[in-house]
């Protein structure tokens, strides 16, 4: 049917085809024609035609209409397909050519029939050249997390929400705060006045006022209902690092970086007074529910009580071995929590200053907390890029919810206790379901960004290397993990596979190569020579020899047989950050942060010539099969296809709006695939330098590869997710 009614839907006149996108559904709804409704929001070009006309929120109200309509198990079905829109409506609503990639990268975790039949209806569909996923590669719909929301340009430093659970406020790096509507996902006003970065907020009890502190050492309140700023309290000599509001409304706590904490009237705007006694930045504050009594968690590894209404402390919290960055009081404001640079959460008691509890599971700074409204579990936003949802009694690790691919700057419960808002240096904020009390076991890849692929010549596995250190050998059929290799003592930079498939060559941050068996997994031998970190490898057709390219500015030629060192090739002015050798042994190419690439006699290690005409450096290449051409990705945004005969530039391909991290050729020479920091796979026509297709990631490509049968596509992002695709059109 998709096919029918998508051309149906095309002949008609334009004035119509709105109407009908718009109305059929609730139509069919309130005469109850259950099997219609069912069939047009099963149709993938309903669906497509309506995104790209009407836009995503009708749709996902569509589904609301009818979900209490539909059966059991059709409401299942819809369920995960009205989720999965939810989840991408950050995307979609940017990019409408994407529904296909986001809906298969949700929906391929699930086997029922009526989510398979989908599926290849949206397999079928396609009319075009894109990235067909062949395995789940985004967070599922039957998950914890509901929605990501993105809008602002920098970090998203601080979040709070409103009273009434309604909405959200985010405080960003971008110098701005921004109020959300949690159910749409969409910034209902941005609000605008401070000159830096925006670091901490807090909504007062009304829900109609917000206050911010920034870098630029102000704190600014605002009208939420109009986005006015309504004035600015000046006071404190460095960066305000903390902000709260007292249960009432009137005043205002704030805490930074100048040591101090300040009590400011907000009716006047005049300071009542300043608290004197850490001895490094404020890094938080919270106040008790009587409002009597304040919090402050400090740089100096202590948090200290204070009476707010003579400015005395009553007692200094020492235990953490860290900076202190979060604290939280319970409701019945006999306790508190508070997070650390050590890792750590504590549990104190307020009346005593003892420490009850110690929370012990993140592998990096806790930099948030916050506690549910009926004092029972907490919730810890960390370093290691995860929160963490605990069991305040028992000090028990109850979930771990995984999904931003950097920091976790804070994090927000909403008053009902069932979900929680984070803000993370990755720009975005996430909303999360706290009741869901069990989550599919989603495909991801490793737990720090990957940065290298490669794929067997036999098509059969892909092997990635990761900034956690590892390697990973991944079934292409399955696309499952097979093993981990272990062996390096810092970030795997590089991967390259010999010819037969059965070794793999890896470079480091620890300035080594290692050698490993693929079938063990066991590293065979360390090749040492390299001063610097090892950015680049790459091996000869014939499996006779390895090129490496490091920081220390030099290429090493390397015997694959005897493992020693050949020659050194000395010529780039900066860190050599990507190699490639041709089809043929002849000639070695590379590409350095001295912005330039440049070929090399494999040899007798001379230079041919060096090709100019980047504007930043060099981060990624690939040589076509008959030698003739190559093409390099670079900092400047842009890709460019070089004439390796003459050194000349052939052409300049402009798509990516952030660096080009990696590119790879097709086997034909006709295409090419790239990936940037700008979240994208890009698929190019190399003749003409158009852009064939797209596909959106959750956080920046760092490395991808193509399968000898030139349409299966291996990348992997800086958040960890391995992707495997085809290319299909």
């Amino acid at each position: 049917m998709t096919q029918n009614l998508a051309n149906w839907l095309t002949e008609q006149l334009p004035e119509d085809r709105l109407h009908v996108l718009r109305h059929q559904p609730i139509y069919l709804a309130e005469i109850k024609d259950i099997k219609r409704l069912v069939d047009w929001l099963m149709d993938f070009g309903f669906l497509e035609q309506k995104l790209a006309n009407v836009g995503i929120a009708a749709i996902i109200d569509d589904y609301d209409l009818a979900l209490p309509l539909v059966s059991p198990g059709q409401q299942r079905v819809f369920q995960l397909i009205q989720k999965s829109l939810l989840m991408s409506s950050h995307i979609l609503e940017e990019n409408n050519d994407q529904l296909a990639e986001q809906l298969m990268g949700r929906l391929l975790y699930f086997s029922e029939e009526g989510i398979k039949g989908f599926i290849e209806q949206v397999k079928q569909y396609q009319q075009r050249s894109w990235f067909c996923p062949l395995f789940p590669c985004f967070d599922s719909p039957d998950g914890v997390l509901i929605r990501t929301l993105e809008g602002h340009e920098d970090s998203v430093n601080a979040v709070a929400i409103t009273p009434d659970g309604r909405a959200g406020v985010s405080a960003s790096g971008d110098t701005t705060l921004k109020l959300w509507n949690l159910k749409t996902g969409r910034v209902v006003r941005s609000l605008q006045g401070h000159t830096c970065r925006v670091l901490a907020l807090a909504i007062s009890p009304s829900g109609k006022r917000a206050v911010s502190g920034s870098y630029d050492n102000t704190i600014k309140m605002w009208d939420l209902r109009t986005g006015e700023e309504l004035r600015s309290l000046v006071g404190h000599g460095d960066w305000v690092t903390a902000v709260a509001i007292t249960p009432d409304g009137k005043r205002a706590l704030s805490g930074s970086k100048d040591t101090t904490i300040r009590l400011w009237d907000l009716v006047t705007g005049e300071e009542i007074r300043t608290f004197t006694g850490h001895g490094d930045l404020v890094a938080a504050v919270a106040i008790t529910p009587d409002g009597k009594r304040a919090l402050s968690a400090s740089f100096d590894k202590t948090l200290k009580l204070w009476d707010l209404q003579t400015g005395e402390e009553l007692r200094s919290l020492v235990g953490h071995e860290g900076s202190v960055w979060a604290v939280a009081i319970t409701p019945d404001g006999k306790r508190a929590l508070s997070g650390s640079f050590d890792q750590t959460l504590k549990l104190w008691d307020l009346q005593t200053g003892k420490e009850l509890r110690s929370f012990v599971g993140h592998e990096d700074s806790v930099n948030a907390v916050a506690i549910t409204p009926d004092g029972e579990r907490a919730l810890s936003g960390s370093f290691d890029k995860t929160l963490k949802l605990w069991d305040l009694q028992t000090g028990e690790e109850l979930r771990s919810f995984m999904g931003h691919c950097r920091w976790v700057w804070d994090v927000a419960i909403t008053p009902d206790g069932t979900q929680a808002l984070s803000g993370s240096f990755d720009k975005t904020l996430k909303l999360w379901d706290l009741g869901t009390e069990e989550e599919l076991d989603c495909f991801h890849g490793h737990s720090h960004a990957i940065s290298a692929v490669a794929i067997t010549p036999d098509d059969r596995f892909a092997l990635s290397g990761s900034y956690d250190e590892t390697l990973k050998l991944w079934d292409l059929r399955t696309g499952q993990e097979l093993r981990c290799l272990v062996g390096h003592s810092d970030w795997v930079r590089t991967v390259a596979i010999t010819p037969d498939g059965k070794r793999a060559l890896s470079g480091s941050e620890d300035t080594t190569l290692k050698l490993w068996d693929l079938e063990s997994g066991q590293e065979l031998y360390s090749l040492n020579g390299h001063t610097d970190p090892v950015r680049a490898v790459a091996i000869s057709r014939d499996g006779r020899w390895a090129l490496s390219g490091s920081e220390d500015n030099t290429l090493k030629l390397w015997d694959m047989i005897t493992l020693k060192e050949i020659r050194s090739f000395s010529g780039h002015d900066d860190s050599v950050s990507a190699v490639a050798i041709s089809c043929d042994g002849r000639w070695a190419l590379s590409g350095s942060e001295d912005n330039t690439l440049k070929l090399w006699d494999l040899q007798t290690g001379l230079e041919v010539r060096s090709l100019v005409g980047h504007r930043r450096w060099v981060d990624a290449l690939a040589i076509t099969p008959d030698g003739k051409q190559a093409l390099s990705g670079s900092f400047d945004d842009t890709l460019k296809l070089w004439d390796l005969l003459t050194g000349r530039e052939v052409r300049s391909l402009v798509g990516h709006r952030r660096s080009v991290n990696a590119v790879a050729i097709t086997p034909d020479a006709k295409r090419a695939v790239s990936g940037s920091f700008d979240d994208t796979l890009l698929l190019w026509n190399l003749n003409t330098g158009t852009v064939l297709a797209k596909f959106i990631t959750s956080s920046a490509v760092r490395c991808c590869a193509i399968a000898s049968d030139g349409r299966t596509v291996v990348a992997g992002d800086g958040g960890g997710q391995m992707y495997f695709l085809s290319i299909q059109g």
